[in-house]
């Protein structure tokens, strides 16, 4: 099957990339990139902030046309993303955090928002949204609500992020026209990189609740197997705090 031109599309100033994808899904073509200098109303999992100053990330949304699962999105752009950061800083141990987010350590360098696009004939694609911290400083670390890390924080040095950007296109197209081709090595590459695997973690549920859970294994269709108090349980979606004592555990 042959990947549709990957295109770039840079917007100055935006309230949501994923937004203004999803406003525009029908006359945006498949694989276009939307890319803003910033955001003023960025959003990541269930309606938190992301931190977006001008000039600073990558704040990004991937219009998605050949697949209509979330879960196989944010997959592929998680390992374009990946391969980014791996490329511009090669010391760095980036990984995966079930269910969408890019870890160094127990900081967090990146995440992935995938939202489906509806029609009258049901699911039509994805919008995935991508936001990576490039260039931001300690001082603006401080100020999100969770352990973070910047590849600027990591390295010293400053990045252009316009290069990265094209860098992203670039893989974005290997990675999208890899998952037509060979869905399931993509998506055992992606498991690969989940470093919680064996861990015990915090884990909230759809409901709110939290389970201190070892994680067994993640199935083919992306949800989480895990064991608390030697029972057996299947999370299909949620989100995984990684505390930095079980990281040193």
């Amino acid at each position: 099957m042959h990947t549709p031109g990957i295109t770039l599309l840079e917007l100055d100033s935006v309230d949501s990339t994923n937004t203004f994808a999803k406003n525009r899904f029908d006359d945006l073509a498949d694989g276009t990139l939307v890319c803003a200098d910033m955001q003023t109303a960025g959003h990541g999992r269930l309606g938190r902030p992301w931190l977006s100053p001008a000039g600073t990330n990558i704040y990004a949304s991937f219009v998605i046309k050949r697949f209509s699962n979330p879960f196989y999105a944010t997959g592929t752009v998680s390992l374009a993303a990946l391969k980014l950061l791996q490329e511009n800083h090669p010391a760095g141990d980036f990984f995966i955090k079930w269910p969408n987010d890019l870890y160094v350590g127990y900081r967090k360098i990146a995440g992935i928002l995938s939202e489906t696009v509806s029609g009258r004939d049901g699911i039509r694609g994805v919008i995935a949204g991508i936001g990576i911290n490039i260039n931001l400083e300690p001082a603006e670390l401080d100020k999100i609500d969770q352990p973070a890390a910047s590849l600027k924080s990591l390295s010293g040095q400053t990045f252009d992020v316009k290069k990265l950007k094209n860098t992203l296109l670039k893989h974005l197209a290997e990675y999208y026209e890899w998952y037509q081709t060979d869905p399931d090595t993509m998506i055992a590459k992606w498991k690969s990189y989940n470093r919680i695997v064996g861990r015990e973690v915090t884990l909230t549920d759809s409901a709110g609740k939290e389970h201190r859970v070892r994680v067994r294994e993640i199935a083919q269709d992306g949800g989480l197997v895990t064991e608390e108090n030697g029972a057996e349980y299947h999370f299909s979606c949620g989100d995984v705090t990684l505390r930095r004592e079980d990281w040193l555990n």
